[in-house]
């Protein structure tokens, strides 16, 4: 295990500064977000070639960041041909596209010897991308999967909490990224990608209980829980929030766990249409037209949910040991109407930029690796610290 230095200790070379050495893949949500952590840090701003196939987004994007430091490629990342083009002459990748995109630039960057990290989601993805470790050594290059926010931040603050206690016995994650005001009959609003947002409601969960890694069904558990200023919440479990946590802390801890938090009323609205079988991945045919229930219900909710209303991130972090004692992060983030950057984009897209800062300045080992072990608590605080968000 490889543990990073206090972050202050390490300077940012000037050289970097120069040089078009990040890429950063999507120009939605969360890749223009990236792009202005690196536009506007105050160690740069560092030169980024943000690639994306919809040009009316990448322009949208680039008008947006209003920064010479941009170079803005229009790409397709499911062309193998396009994909290894934009990474040429790059030193990391940060991949905000969806999940199941992934293992297809992870090999794209293996290929090309540039570092990566990406914003996970799917727990499978992030097994075979930690599988490249031995590859990614020889190579000399960095892979860190699944940052974010959760998975992400909330994996390196765990691990901080961990090392807290002299014997830690519990680990429990809740993370809702939300609309400040509930809407409609799911209480909730798009705020990020509906494919990774069904992904973590559909897919199994991975938890330590009783001191053994399980896996978990989702959506599940439901429990009632109150945040300051934001009256009763409710919370559930769903799949990779955990990330590779179970790995990680598998006999150092009891129990781990991890779960979304919603508004009221979400869970028994989300359970519905599950159990009716519109989450269903079965195909149907349709007027000559063969399609599953799962590929209608995205469509449907990338139409009907509120866009681009006023978000909000709640996360708690808490650990218990040593006889009962508790250590916790608590923070509730809202959308920065001055910057125009969503809740979920500061929690989101400046945590992975931060990772891969970390990588381009030589503050990772070569590698494919769980990020709670090579990043630490002090860096990522320092970076978003830099971004006006306190932790």
């Amino acid at each position: 295990m490889v543990v990073l230095p206090a972050a202050d200790s390490t300077a940012i070379p000037k050289s970097i500064m120069t040089k078009p050495e990040i890429v950063i893949l999507g120009a939605g949500l969360m890749g223009r977000v990236a792009a202005y952590f690196f536009m506007n840090h105050p160690d740069g701003p560092f030169r980024v070639r943000l690639a994306e196939k919809d040009k009316a987004v990448l322009q949208e994007a680039t008008d947006w960041l209003r920064s010479d430091q941009i170079e803005p490629i229009a790409a397709d990342a499911s062309s193998e041909l396009e994909l290894g083009g934009t990474l040429v002459g790059s030193k990391v990748c940060v991949s905000c596209l969806p999940y199941f995109l992934n293992p297809r630039v992870a090999r794209a960057a293996m290929r090309a010897g540039v570092s990566m990290v990406d914003l996970g989601g799917n727990p499978q993805v992030t097994d075979m991308i930690l599988g490249m470790d031995q590859e990614a050594q020889r190579k000399g290059i960095a892979f860190i999967p699944d940052t974010g926010l959760a998975p992400g931040l909330v994996s390196i603050l765990a691990w901080d909490l961990v090392h807290r206690f002299q014997h830690c016995a519990e680990v429990h994650l809740r993370v809702g990224g939300l609309p400040q005001k509930p809407e409609g009959p799911l209480q909730y609003a798009q705020v990020f990608s509906i494919h990774g947002l069904l992904n973590e409601y559909l897919e199994d969960a991975r938890e330590i209980r009783n001191g053994k890694a399980v896996s978990v069904p989702s959506p599940s558990d439901l429990e009632s829980l109150e945040f300051s200023g934001w009256g009763t919440l409710e919370a559930f479990v769903t799949s990779g929030g955990t990330s590779t946590l179970p790995r990680t802390l598998l006999g150092k801890v009891q129990r781990l766990d991890y779960k979304t938090i919603r508004y009221p009323g979400h869970f028994a609205a989300l359970k519905l249409l599950i159990d009716m079988g519109l989450a269903s991945q079965k195909k149907y045919r349709v007027n000559s037209v063969e399609i599953s229930p799962r590929e209608v219900l995205t469509r449907i909710l990338e139409e009907t949910l509120p866009k681009n209303v006023p978000d909000l991130i709640l996360l708690r972090v808490t650990a218990k040991g040593d006889g009962g004692r508790e250590e916790k992060f608590e923070l509730a983030v809202k959308q920065d109407e001055q910057r125009g950057i969503s809740a979920m984009g500061q929690m989101t897209a400046f945590p992975a930029a931060a990772i891969a800062l970390a990588i381009l300045v030589g503050n990772v080992p070569p590698g494919a690796h769980p990020q709670e072990t090579v990043i630490s608590s002090a860096w990522m605080k320092e970076q978003l610290g830099k971004m006006g968000i306190e932790v």
